[in-house]
């Protein structure tokens, strides 16, 4: 439980952390519209593709140790990221 929230913080910070802008939208007045829709596909792809904690039979049900943690911070972000870029967006 305590991952799951410190998970929905992080993806809270890293949603506010820059704004992000996309050049292709011809329609400025829709562009909250779609960042929010993209911005909410792109958290779901986020917890499909990072696994939380250890994903084994038997093991704990959260990292251990700070690098473990890290480690999956640092992947969200970066799977994040990844999928914002390729739907258009970047970050001013």
């Amino acid at each position: 439980m305590k991952k799951i929230i410190l998970l929905a913080a992080f993806m809270t910070i890293l949603g506010g952390c820059g704004s992000w802008h996309n050049s292709n939208i011809v329609d400025q007045s829709k562009a909250d519209e779609i960042l929010a829709r993209d911005k909410a596909f792109c958290n779901n792809l986020t917890k499909q593709e990072v696994p939380i904690g250890a994903q084994t039979d038997g093991a704990p049900p959260e990292p251990t140790t700070y690098e473990a943690e890290f480690s999956e911070d640092y992947s969200s972000a970066k799977t994040f990221d990844g999928c914002m870029k390729a739907r258009g967006w970047t970050k001013k």
